[in-house]
């Protein structure tokens, strides 16, 4: 059982088949042979029935910060972004996976304990690649994160190596849940265009990039702060039902 949901309204839930989780979220160096694979018209064979024609699944790159992100290896290690909602899926099963639920996302950033943070109840900014990160104070409120944006402070916020910060681990060893990049998963709450994405970004401030953090983006967009990470289905087993891919 794992404790889920904001503070002040805390439930218990079961995840109900075990998982592996991949330890980081999705590379531009991962990601790059998926592109390669992509037919002519940017579609896949790995597509979801429901994908609206013309969806392609090359990154939008007139939205990348960086126009080679995809091309330049300094970049390798860094997440993949700038991806909708229907090239997470199809990546995934390209990999013989599949996107995480938003429950099981917070379920393996919290662990059993309901923890506020990956790595336990404490702020820790050395831990985590977001806005307080950035302006080198901590932004407790939105207002005093906009007006860091206004004044340029946030100017150089981006998107980090998944591995930059060793202490941003889960209960299970799963690295860089919250901060650096929102992720797809694979809830849908209301409209069926739209996806939960758990974790916040490089753009948020501390207090919003809880492991519980949550929000709601347009399966057809894509963005520099939205990246993605896999699960993989095991076996049943006695044991916990959230686990840490063993490698990348």
């Amino acid at each position: 059982m794992y404790l889920v949901g904001p503070a002040e309204r805390l439930l218990l839930r079961r995840v109900h088949h075990p998982i592996r989780f991949d330890r980081y979220p999705v590379t531009v160096a991962r990601y790059r042979p998926f592109l390669q694979a992509l037919r002519p018209d940017g579609t896949s064979p790995w597509d979801h029935p429901d994908q609206p024609p013309g969806t392609t699944h090359a990154p939008w790159t007139e939205r990348l910060r960086a126009p080679d992100y995809y091309d330049d290896p300094r970049f390798d290690d860094h997440p993949a972004i700038c991806v909708s909602w229907w090239a997470a899926y199809a990546f995934a099963a390209f990999e013989g996976k599949r996107l995480p639920s938003s429950l099981e996302w917070e379920a393996a950033a919290r662990g059993t304990d309901g923890r506020l943070f990956p790595w336990g109840d404490t702020p820790d900014l050395d831990a985590v690649n977001c806005a307080d990160t950035w302006a080198g104070r901590p932004l407790v409120t939105y207002q005093a994160c906009k007006e860091e944006f206004d004044r340029g402070g946030l100017g150089h916020a981006w998107v980090t190596p998944v591995d930059a910060r060793p202490a941003n681990r889960s209960p299970y060893g799963i690295a860089d849940m919250v901060g650096n990049v929102w992720e797809w998963t694979s809830t849908s709450v209301g409209d069926p265009d739209e996806a939960v994405i758990c974790g916040g970004a490089f753009d948020n401030p501390l207090r919003a990039v809880q492991a519980s953090a949550k929000g709601l983006f347009r399966r057809s967009r894509a963005s520099n702060a939205v990246g993605f990470r896999c699960v993989t289905e095991l076996a049943p087993t006695t044991g916990d039902d959230v686990k840490e891919d063993p490698k990348p």
